[in-house]
């Protein structure tokens, strides 16, 4: 039995009615909503994640944060099958749903900041700094990302690098924020947006999650923005998103557009 038909098992011995599972997601997990129940499996590999992750949606959660919460009933526990974690969330169709306006992403986002303000001491001990450090170090591995021509490489890895030490010494890099708060991890409930997957919840300045946003969304944000800080998270996202998208093109031809979208961005910020 594969995993999904184990994790749907799983989840009709646990009460849950499931006639037509729907893959929603297959990137770095699964994710598959369990019709007709509103319930969405999430399937992670068991690297301790998704109990992070699972924690902290349950706090934000019950602070009324604008979130999805985990599925009643089910979703405030992690369930594990073989080597991959699992947790189940409430499901919100995106059927005929319009785009939400900048206004909303940015007040949204505010609202998810100071709820996870309360996290404090026991929020996350990883930092953005982490992902820079590892998109670097992967750079430097000659057998990385075959595809990537050598003046592109050091053009990354020069990117990120400048804007690691830039950082560093202008704004406040211990707030917590999601990590990735970009269209694909935002739905849209009653017209109103809310976010979805924590597992990036880390430690970082607040431009890293607004850098993830078109630039609109800045202006209606409710705190107060470095905005040349801001100008650098934009050219560190890009540097990263296109650094892990050469190395993923196996995954299909969006790999490679996006690769290119984001190194053509970079190239044209360190002009």
């Amino acid at each position: 039995m594969d995993v999904v038909a184990a994790v749907i098992d799983l989840a009709r011995k646990l009460g849950v009615v499931v006639e037509e599972p729907v893959p929603l997601r297959s990137t770095n997990n699964h994710v598959i909503w369990l019709r007709p129940s509103a319930v969405v499996a999430k399937i992670s590999a068991a690297n301790g994640r998704s109990t992070d992750e699972l924690a902290v949606a349950k706090v934000l959660a019950d602070a009324g944060a604008p979130v999805v919460p985990p599925a009643e009933g089910v979703g405030r526990q992690l369930y594990r099958v073989g080597d991959h974690e699992v947790t189940f969330w409430r499901y919100e169709s995106q059927e005929n749903i319009s785009e939400p306006r900048p206004e909303s992403l940015g007040q949204a986002l505010g609202a998810l900041h100071e709820a996870l303000m309360t996290l404090g001491v026991h929020g996350p001990t990883r930092t953005y700094e982490e992902q820079i450090t590892d998109a670097i170090r992967a750079l430097d591995r000659p057998e990385f990302a075959p595809e990537l021509r050598g003046d592109d490489r050091d053009l990354l890895r020069r990117a990120l690098r400048k804007g690691l030490v830039t950082l560093a010494n202008t704004v406040d890099t211990g707030q917590i924020i999601h990590g990735s708060p970009h269209r694909m991890n935002i739905v849209i409930v009653d017209g109103c947006p809310r976010f979805i997957d924590f597992e990036t919840v880390q430690r970082g300045p607040l431009e890293w999650d607004l850098a993830h946003l078109e630039p609109e969304v800045a202006d209606h944000y409710p705190g107060m923005l470095d905005l040349d800080a801001l100008a650098v998270c934009r050219t560190l996202v890009s540097a990263a998103t296109s650094t892990w998208c050469w190395e993923g093109l196996h995954r299909g031809p969006d790999m490679r557009n996006h690769a290119e979208h984001h190194l053509a961005a970079v190239r044209s910020a360190l002009k």
